[in-house]
C-alpha cells in the first residue's frame, strides 16, 4: 500500500465556496455484483453537477475525464477540492490542474466532511436513483445517471443558501 503525505486543505476555513469545485468518486454495483465507478465534479455553491464520467475502472483517467468535461462546459474555478485518493494525487490529475491554473485542495485523511457537499450529492443520488434500480450494464448506469443529473441540475429543489 502506497501512502501519500497529507496535502494542503485550501478550503477548510472558507465560508464562501464560489470559485471552488469539489470532486469525488462513488461506487455503483451491477446485478452481476461487478462495480462501476462515477467520478463527479460539483459546484458546491450552486449545488450543480458540472461534469461526470462513469467507467468500469477507478483510475486517474476517470477523474481527469470528469474534470475535463466540467472545464469544457464551465468557467474554470480557482480551486478544485478532492480527497486524498490515489486518482486525485496522481500525476495525470495534477498535471491537468496545473495546465488550467487550478489550485488543488485536499480533504484531511479520514475527514469526508471536508468534501461535504460532494458527499451529500452522491448520497442523494444513491437514495433517489441508484438504490431504486437494478442495473445490468455500464450503459444502463450511464443512461440513468445522465438522466438523474439533468433532473438534479434543472428540477430538484436544493438547499442553496
Amino acid at each position: 500500500m502506497v501512502t501519500v503525505d497529507q496535502k494542503p486543505n485550501l478550503i477548510r476555513h472558507l465560508h464562501d465556496l464560489s470559485g471552488v469545485w469539489q470532486t469525488d468518486i462513488t461506487y455503483i454495483q451491477l446485478t452481476n455484483h461487478r462495480w462501476v465507478y462515477l467520478a463527479t465534479v460539483l459546484d458546491p455553491e450552486k449545488r450543480k453537477v458540472l461534469g461526470c464520467k462513469i467507467g468500469d475502472t477507478m483510475t486517474a483517467e476517470l477523474v481527469t475525464s470528469a474534470l475535463q468535461m466540467a472545464l469544457d462546459m464551465h468557467r474554470k474555478p480557482l480551486i478544485i477540492h478532492s480527497d486524498m485518493g490515489s486518482q486525485y494525487t496522481s500525476a495525470e490529475f495534477n498535471i491537468k490542474c496545473q495546465n488550467y491554473g487550478l489550485k488543488h485542495s485536499y480533504s484531511l485523511k479520514g475527514h469526508p466532511y471536508d468534501n461535504g457537499r460532494m458527499e451529500a450529492f452522491h448520497s442523494i443520488l444513491k437514495r433517489e436513483e441508484v438504490y431504486l434500480k437494478a442495473y445490468q450494464t455500464l450503459t444502463e448506469v450511464q443512461a440513468a445517471i445522465g438522466w438523474y443529473i439533468n433532473f438534479y441540475n434543472r428540477n430538484r429543489i436544493s438547499n442553496v443558501a
